[in-house]
């Protein structure tokens, strides 16, 4: 089934979409498998679906992306992480992909992990940055293959990808250095960004007004994270570096579940009203597998906008 591009799907609407994550190793598929059916009925614009989010084992991430569109018929966004990959193995993995008919990607380098061995160092058969893993990506999409060894050139012609390249983008990252990040992903070849979430429409209209003046011209969707109570705060702020309102913590500190998850639904829909208000291509919410929530804003969202 051919998948529809996210580039394509936020021109032509502001779009919804929502994030997944795979079960533990381990554990049936049946429960994920769940979500998705719910999901379905939910029709977001897309659904993206994490690499071991912070070094988790948590296979699956291909299958479950092939799912979503051939047993669900939702549009899929696959995480791919390449910290850990020479450029033999990224290709080989994107070879994958293709193979399964991903369409969307979402490049990132991901985070280490406590307790593994050093990173082996960058160099010649490894992506160093992101930026690195969305050239090899975009010269795929151009036909540019690595050689076999022995071969006595720089890059073999073959069959061209389809990839469209999706990248993280951080507002609350010093800006010099955001800009410079995001200005190698963007000559790299990637076609859109998501941000880390935040909770504030002014800091995406700060971080947008900045990449432009920049030159930086890619589209960007905003990352939203419902929070409901208020340890889904401090892993916020803690684990994301995120500044969340004062007036939302105080609000959540000491809510009950009714009470919290009201908060949650007014806030979060109050926060994409406005972003769509700032002509945003969309909002992509990490709902963390709550699909509950999930119907409650999208359902919400479709009635105000």
């Amino acid at each position: 089934m051919a998948q529809e591009r996210i580039t394509d799907i936020i021109a032509g609407r502001f779009s919804v979409s929502v994030e997944v994550f795979p079960p533990r190793n381990g554990t049936s598929p049946n429960h994920i498998l769940g979500k998705l059916a719910a999901l379905k009925r939910l029709r977001p614009d897309f659904v993206s679906v994490t690499k071991g989010a912070g070094g988790s084992m948590r296979g699956g991430t291909v299958p479950i992306g092939y799912m979503i569109a051939e047993r669900y018929g939702l549009t899929p966004l696959v995480h791919f992480r390449s910290r850990d990959l020479t450029m033999r193995e990224t290709e080989n993995l994107l070879v994958d992909h293709k193979y399964f008919e991903i369409t969307n990607i979402l490049a990132v380098m991901g985070d280490p992990v406590a307790g593994d061995p050093p990173r082996p160092p960058a160099g010649k058969g490894r992506n160093k940055y992101a930026s690195d893993l969305v050239r090899q990506i975009a010269g795929m999409n151009k036909g540019q293959y690595l050689p076999m060894p022995g071969d006595n050139c720089a890059r073999r012609s073959g069959e061209p990808s389809t990839f469209c390249i999706g990248v993280a983008g951080y507002p609350e990252r010093p800006w010099a250095e955001e800009r410079r990040v995001m200005g190698a992903k963007s000559k790299a070849g990637a076609d859109f960004a998501i941000t880390q979430m935040f909770f504030t429409p002014q800091l995406y209209e700060k971080y947008l007004r900045r990449l432009r003046a920049a030159d930086i011209r890619i589209p960007v969707i905003p990352g939203v994270r419902p929070l409901s109570r208020a340890e889904h705060v401090q892993a916020a702020e803690k684990t994301f570096g995120a500044s969340v309102p004062p007036a939302l913590k105080k609000a959540l500190k000491g809510a009950g579940d009714t009470e919290g998850e009201e908060i949650c639904l007014s806030f979060t829909v109050d926060l994409c009203r406005r972003l769509a208000e700032m002509d945003a291509p969309g909002v992509h919410l990490f709902i963390l597998n709550d699909v509950e929530m999930a119907r409650s804003i999208i359902g919400r969202l479709r009635k105000e906008l």
